[in-house]
This record gives C-alpha cells, structure tokens and sequence, in this order.
C-alpha cells in the first residue's frame, strides 16, 4: 500500500537511547498528560496539510532501494520509486559534490528521503502532495495520506490500478478509527462479504465471498491460515480481499475470493505506541507496539514486538465474554542491503465463554429477549492457543531479479463445549380430515399454535478438542525483463507442505431449558457422555505457478497464469469398541487458469477484463469421508469486468466491476442414498460492486462499498418446484417424513441482494475529528435448502404436499460513530459508540442457530505515541 508520511512536531520519531524510556512513560503519560502546545497546534494547521489521522509510523511501508554514490542519482532512482518530484534548492551542479549511503528496505517516503540525506547537511521539506524540496535549511511540514494501491503479496507485481480483479484494501488507519479488534469487524469495510456462524465442528471466523465460503480461504502474509479461531486485529498492517476465483494464485478453493492478513513488520526508525479502552459493555483492552533499531546487529536490523490483552462482555447479550491475549515478536537483518531476513512469531490465547445465540422456532427468530442465553455459562468455554512462526530469506539480484523463500510451522490448538439451542428434532403429527400430516419439519417440530410458553430448547453440545498443525515452504522469484522490447513481470512461486488435524468430540446429553425463560446457571449434569472416535487427517500438497503480465505499450497490458495442484489426503479414523477403524483417501491433480486484458486510458485509471478458475476438492478443509472420497473437485470460473482509477494523487481510489461466477458440478446428496455425494448441481452468482477509499488532507478518509449479488441454484439432482410430488422417504405408518431440496432458482444461503458499508472521518472545530459510519445488509436465508411436508393417509393414497418454507433472516441498518482530539503531543483522546440506534439484528446466521449483533455500546480509548 502506497503512503505518504511526513513529519511534523506531533509524529517526529523519538530518537536515541533513551528510546526504551518511552515504555514506561506510556502508562504516566495515559495518567496525566497537558495539552498540546500552541506550536504544535499551529504547526497541524499548517497550508501543507493537517496533523495525521493516525501516527505515520503505523501506516503500511513500501519497500524502496536505492543504491549507494552520488547522492544526484540517488534522488532520480528515489523520484521514479515513489512518484514524488524532488525539487533541489542548490546553486547547480552543487548536488553532484554530495554522496549518499542508499537506502534498502521497508520505510515511509519521508523515512527513505531522511536516510537518503544523512551525513549530507541537507534535509527537506514537503511542499505539496507530489513535490518535496531539498535544501540547506528546509522546514519540516505535514501531510499525512494513504492510498490502498498495493498489496505486500509476492503475487501481484503491479500497483492495484492495474491488477485486473477486484481488490479491497482495510488499512491500518480504518481499523484504529473505528476502533476495529478482529478481523471480522475489519472486513465489514469490504462489499460482497457476508459474515456467517461458526460450523459445528470448526469454529472461529466464517466468510462468505461473493456467495460462496471462504471458511478456508484465509491467508496470513501470503501463506494459508486454516486454524479455527477468532482472529485478532492488534498486529495488522492491514487486510486485503481478493475477490474472484484466485486457485491459481493460492492453490485450493478460493472460489468467491481469499481475504490475507499482512503483519506489521520491523521498520528501520524508533517508534513506540499504544493504546487502552474501556467500553460500557465492560470492555477493557491494552495494545502496545514497540520498535527498536539493533543497529549493533547491523545498520539494517530492527526488532518489533505487538501484544495485546482483551476482556469484554456483549452488549444486550447475557453471559458472553471474551478473553483473548496475544503477543507478536519480529525480528529483521539487513533490511537496507540486497539480502534480508526475517523471522516472526504469533501467539493468540483465548479462553472465553462463547455464544451460538437464539434457536429457531417454526423455522423463524422467536419472539424472545435478547438477551436470553441457552447455554452453561460455568461449563461451556472456547479455548484455542494458535502458534504461527515464519522465517523469510530476500535476495535481489543485480538483475531486477528478487528470490523470496518462506517457511512456516504453525500448530492451532483447540478445546471446545459449546451450546447450540435448538428445538427439539422429533416430528409431530396431527390428522386433519381422516389424513396423518406432519406438522412442520425438524428443527422446529411444533404445530403452528403451539402454546412457546411450554416449548423445550434442546441444549445441543458441539464439542472438539483437536490439534492442527502446517508446515508449509513457498518460494518465488519475481523478475522484471523485457523480451522482444516488451516488459514481462514475471512471478514464478513453488510452494507445499503438510496439513494436519486430528479431531475427537464428545456426545452429552443434557437437560432441555425454556424457549422463553431459559437458566445459563444450570448446573451441567450430562445424563450420558459418549466418547467419540479420534480422527487423523493428513494432507500433503504442492503447487506450481506461472504469472505474467505484459506491458504491449503504455495504455495495453496483457495478464495471466498457470497452475498446477496436487492435494493427496489420508482420513483415518481409530477403531472404538466394536466400532472398527476406517480408512479414507483422495489424490486430487488439477490445474487452473487466469488471462485478463488491461486498458489504460489515462495514467491513473485502467478497465480490464478478467476471466479465471478455481476448484474445490472433497478434503479442501482437512475433512474427508466414505461419502465424499470419490468425488472429484467442484470447479468454478469466474468473467469479470471493471474499471479503477485513482485521483487527488492516489489519495483517493475508486473502482467498480461487474461479474459473474459459476460453479459447474456443485456437490449435493443422493437422493437414494444419502449417505453418498454426488456432483450434480450448478450454482451461479451474478453482481456488481463499487468502491472507494481514500485518505486526504483535513482527515477527510473515507471507505464506502456496495455490492449486488444474485446467486441461484440453477440445477440440481431434484429440479424441484413448489408443491412439487416428489420425495425422498417413505414412513411406514405415516407416510412421508418432510424433504429438504434445493431446486432450480432458489437463493444462495447467507448472500444478501444488497449491502454496502460507509465510514467518512473529517475535521470538526476545536481540533476534533468526527466520524460516521453505517452497515447495510438486506435479508437473507440461512440455508439454500428449502422444506416441504409431504403426506399421505394411511391408506393409499396421492401424495401431496404443503408450501415450502425457509429459515430467512431480516435485513437491518446500523450505525456508529466517532470522536477524536490530541490532549498532547503524544497522546489523543478517542471515542467510539457501536449500533447507535441499539438496533436488534441477527449477524451471524447459521441452519440450526442465530447470533445477534452486539447492542448499543460505547468505548473510551487513549492512543499513545512517541
């Protein structure tokens, strides 16, 4: 991501030894602080531009190397690095005496000039956005801006103007204005995506891409991140969305997209921040970011360490609280030099009491307080300890070759109890007319007038307790080269490893609560607890990839790539009892496609078309059985549209597309036997999305969405319409039990029509920075299966059927809001207040349970910097 960070009496990097002081000094100065100074005010409303909305040092970094010698050089190779005019206030020829040490690295545009100029006497001054003077006794001014016009992954060479596909970029700069903690809250910045419950057996985050899962699709720097866990926000640079089938970037699924989390890395300047909150939903939080140069190690090392620590409860919802800590320690060497290394480690601990929410009732959310909560609150708990260490070695050659290599062990432990309310599953029967029916179907078995004071919720327990692990290599060469006069970026990546999980669950059965009324304090007394089989699953896997883009002139660009999967899985479950042991395997060779045309008709905007594959093999989420074994991948392709431009000096970024994904051999269940999976449905979405964000002077950012997404079954093993005859089983003594299908024409589950996202932060008086956003997502199903009760006498008879029914979900708007002040030169006060209008909307949806959103609440923060 391209920025612009500057300098002024309010960011100035503290320099020197006395740098480690400022740690303890972070916690006296959110004690006590006085307000800023009267130059320091004046200096922020400055003609240049405004004190920045966040500290420059947390803003994302761009790399730039310029090599050592005459410093007149230096400064053309840093002009055509990050497009700014440097203007020379010297007599001429005066800057070809000087000598510079270059530079290397990740840095800010200003800390790369800085570095550039030490030892010289000279130093610089920002005139306006694209023009920086250099002189003998130049000033320091301030204009803070970013733009989301680059991603750190290794797979896309050029700037996102140009990246036929859509891409959206959450920065850090967002997230700290919104008071974002987890990636979840980050991506409701981002159209197209739907945020959906955790499955019974995976918890964590769970994503929908442009209609289909993304469960499986989140990356950490480029490399999968498949732990089920709740993800949190304390060491992002930012998050990106890739949106459209990427396999032949990053291998297996990726049929809506893929969403990658880059971490803050070490940078080449002290920097200490902070932050604490407090919020009115009990909230309390602590982040600290410190960086430190090791310049005893080496001009180009530095050590970087984030942590973090969360406790909260959820507002309007009883009982639920969560507690996570984290702590994220990097070290790099030889950042400014060809040969650069890097290793880093995450750690995320929590230990909360989770909430799966409300239950269905007559396949609808009951009419019940909010705040009710089903479960055990001294017995159900989350806890997941995932471990992430990455090791990176770079190398530039003398040809505008690099070679990246990363290796990666992660291990995601997990131990889990937690309620699922639903009502109970047993069918009722009434006779209308001589004629046995079913009443409603499972979940919610009661007749329509069904009295819900004297309704049971069965407390179903979803248990796992599981380790998963990766050991994951990539390497990749990128290398820029011009054949036949013609400029290729080409991207050449290897990556594989090994995948593993090994999960063991626990069936309990426990007593039923009340619809309306239901205890958390129940004591957890299971009248049974079975101990279920240990599951070994093992993956190993490999993908080889080509990516190209070529550049025919300066307004035609030519792109795409080639890959090659190979995913072999083993499933082998332990003999239990009597129960014998099982055995299940699957070898999957597939490759994938990308090719786009890319027309620029100005410099700072382009339109391209965009088509590529993807495919979804059977163990895609290290889970693989007897009824799924022999089913070869879903394949998807994806024909996209759209333009980007950037304006105000790409401070401001707007894009748009329109496109349409299908998925040919969608998987469904044999309608005579269930217990096997067949490959016959298509399934196809179609949209349209528009973007924008930007970061301008007067802490004017903005960041708006909207997405239209019609998504279908257009064939399926059924080919069902309402009222249809068919079934699926016979009962008998009733005759037929109720049939779940999914038909021709029905909607996608958890895809709403319509939603988009708003956040806008400008300049108030008084030197207070206001901000407001809002949420829209229209309604939605839960499931893209639809019901039917079908019925007959007892007695021969015509088999008929009632209407079909849904689990649909309400549309809903919220809003929020922010406020910001300096108190200091280090410090700024900030507010934040969530769901204004203390809105009750179901967030999460799932087949079998309900999550609400959070209510009203508000939070208090002091943000921290030296």
């Amino acid at each position: 991501m391209r920025k612009y960070a500057r300098r002024n009496g309010l960011e100035r990097r503290f320099r020197g030894s006395k740098n480690w002081l400022a740690v303890g000094a972070l916690a006296a100065t959110v004690l006590g602080s006085s307000p800023p100074s009267a130059a320091a005010v004046k200096e922020s409303e400055s003609a240049a531009g405004t004190a920045a909305s966040v500290p420059a040092a947390s803003l994302p970094v761009k790399r730039i190397n310029v090599a050592a010698g005459p410093l007149d050089a230096a400064i053309a190779a840093y002009e055509q690095q990050t497009g700014l005019h440097v203007r020379v206030d010297l007599p001429q020829g005066t800057l070809a005496g000087f000598q510079t040490k270059g530079v290397s690295g990740l840095f800010a545009e200003d800390e790369a000039l800085d570095l550039l100029l030490a030892g010289t006497g000279l130093s610089f001054r920002i005139e306006n956005e694209s023009t920086v003077a250099i002189g003998l006794q130049a000033k320091d001014s301030v204009d803070v801006s970013a733009s989301a016009n680059s991603v750190a992954l290794t797979q896309f060479t050029e700037p996102l103007t140009d990246v036929p596909q859509t891409v959206n970029v959450v920065p850090q700069f967002v997230m700290q204005e919104q008071a974002v903690t987890t990636m979840r809250d980050s991506l409701r910045n981002v159209p197209g995506i739907s945020i959906a419950a955790g499955e019974g057996g995976a918890q964590g985050d769970n994503l929908t891409i442009r209609g289909f899962s993304a469960r499986n699709d989140i990356f950490l720097d480029g490399i999968r991140d498949f732990g089920s866990y709740y993800r949190d926000s304390f060491n992002y640079e930012a998050v990106e969305v890739l949106q459209g089938p990427a396999s032949v970037e990053f291998g297996r699924g990726s049929t809506g997209g893929v969403v990658n989390q880059e971490q803050k890395q070490p940078l080449l300047n002290e920097k200490i921040s902070g932050s604490l909150q407090l919020g009115t939903n009990l909230m309390r939080r602590v982040t600290a970011d410190v960086n430190e140069p090791l310049t005893s190690l080496g001009s180009g090392a530095a050590f970087r360490l984030n942590v973090m620590g969360t406790q909260t409860n959820v507002a309007e919802r009883d009982v639920a609280e969560t507690q996570r800590y984290g702590i994220a320690p990097s070290i790099a060497f030889g950042q400014n030099s060809p040969t650069r290394f890097l290793v880093s480690y995450l750690h995320e601990g929590e230990n909360s009491t989770p909430d799966y929410g409300l239950p269905y009732f007559l396949y609808k959310l009951p009419d019940v307080n909010r705040r009710n909560y089903y479960g055990f609150a001294n017995d159900n708990f989350l806890r997941t300890n995932p471990d992430i260490v990455t090791g990176r070695v770079e190398h530039d050659f003398h040809l505008p070759v690099t070679l990246r290599s990363s290796l990666r062990w992660a291990n995601y432990g997990r131990n889990v109890r937690i309620t699922e309310p639903q009502v109970p599953s047993t069918p009722v029967f009434s006779t209308i007319g001589g004629v046995r029916m079913v009443a409603c179907l499972p979940p919610a078995c009661f007749p329509i007038n069904y009295d819900p004071n004297q309704v049971q919720v069965r407390r179903n327990q979803i248990t796992s307790k599981s380790d998963e692990d990766i050991l994951w290599e990539q390497t990749s060469l990128v290398a820029r080269v011009k054949v036949a006069h013609v400029e290729n970026s080409v991207v050449l990546m290897l990556e594989g490893g090994r995948e593993r999980s090994s999960p063991q669950r626990t069936t309990y059965s426990v007593p039923n609560t009340s619809l309306l009324d239901p205890n958390p304090y129940d004591i957890f007394a299971p009248t049974s607890a079975v101990l279920g089989a240990k599951t070994h699953v093992v993956s190993t896997s490999y993908g080889l990839n080509l990516l190209d883009t070529l550049k025919l002139t300066s307004w035609l660009q030519l792109s795409g790539g080639i890959r090659f999967d190979y995913f072999n899985t083993d499933s082998l479950v332990d003999a239990l009892g009597t129960t014998p042991g099982s055995h299940t395997s699957r070898l999957d060779k597939q490759p994938t496609y990308r090719a786009a045309v890319v027309v620029k008709p100005r410099s700072n905007g382009s339109v391209y078309f965009d088509y590529g594959t993807s495919f979804n093999p059977s163990a895609e989420s290290l889970s693989l059985s007897a009824n799924n074994a022999t089913s070869a991948p879903e394949l998807n392709s994806t024909t996209e549209i759209g333009t980007k431009w950037d304006f105000l000096h790409e401070h401001l970024n707007v894009s748009g597309s329109y496109f349409a994904t299908e998925k040919q051999n969608a998987r469904e269940t044999d309608p005579n036997n269930t217990t096997n999976t067949i490959l016959v449905g298509t399934q196809r979405v179609r949209g349209a999305q528009v973007a924008a964000i930007g970061h301008m002077p007067e802490h004017f950012d903005i960041i708006v969405g909207y997405a239209y997404l019609n998504g279908v079954v257009e064939k399926s093993i059924l080919n069902a319409s309402p009222f249809s005859s068919q079934y699926i089983q016979g009962d008998p003594v009733y005759g037929q039990f109720p049939y779940f299908f999914s038909p021709k024409g029905f909607p996608f589950a958890n895809v709403p029509k319509n939603s988009g996202n708003l956040w806008i932060t400008h300049d108030l008086w008084w030197h207070f920075v206001g901000g407001f956003g809002s949420n829209y997502v229209a309604a939605r199903r839960a499931s893209s299966t639809a019901m039917a009760a079908v019925y007959n006498s007892v007695t021969p008879a015509p088999v008929t059927s009632v209407p079909l029914d849904f689990k649909a979900i309400p549309g809903y708007w919220t809003f929020n809001a922010m406020l910001r002040r300096p108190i200091s030169d280090h410090l700024d006060f900030q507010a934040n207040v969530i769901n204004l209008t203390n809105k009750f909307y179901i967030d999460q949806p799932h087949p079998n349970h309900l999550i609400p959103g959070e209510g009203l609440n508000a939070q208090i923060g002091l943000n921290v910097k030296f």
